[in-house]
């Protein structure tokens, strides 16, 4: 069984915002595995890291303004003719130690990139953006339509 942890809440709201997006957006809740695989990818890196360099200009040049990304707390609702979802444990900030290694893995990748560790705030605020949620939304999409040509082929093979 995988080791579950707690993280803070502006990561935990960005990860469950995140979570939702993929799963309005295509029908189908993201496995952890999937948005920790993503948050690992290179590509996403390179555009979290933008991100957060965008966020970090824009804060220096509006020291009164707080919040340069409107940030809308995620709505959750729960359908009981469905049943559970798959991150039931999400919605209370508990996840698998993989999401704990691909946020670290996004804050080493800023650190090195840009010379500093981005705060909390400025990582969920980055995650929150709608170019990353697109192209996170993108990147599972893509990866979930691979892996069924895979196994369409697979079953092609043994018949």
């Amino acid at each position: 069984m995988a080791e579950l942890i707690w993280i803070e809440d502006s990561i935990k709201d960005a990860i469950l915002t995140i979570m939702k997006y993929i799963e309005v957006a295509t029908g189908v809740e993201p496995t952890q595995d999937e948005i920790a695989e993503m948050l690992k990818s290179y590509f996403i890196l390179n555009e979290i890291g933008n991100q957060v360099k965008y966020q970090l200009k824009k804060a220096s040049e509006n020291k009164d303004d707080k919040d340069q990304i409107e940030i809308r707390g995620p709505f959750w609702t729960l359908n009981l003719m469905t049943g559970p979802g798959k991150n039931v444990l999400t919605k209370g900030g508990v996840f698998t130690s993989n999401i704990q290694a691909a946020v670290r893995s996004v804050r080493k990748f800023v650190k090195k990139t840009i010379g500093k560790e981005p705060s909390n705030d400025i990582l969920a605020k980055s995650l929150k953006s709608s170019f990353i949620l697109s192209e996170i939304k993108n990147q599972i999409e893509w990866q979930r339509k691979g892996a069924k040509n895979a196994n369409e082929t697979d079953d092609d093979l043994l018949t």
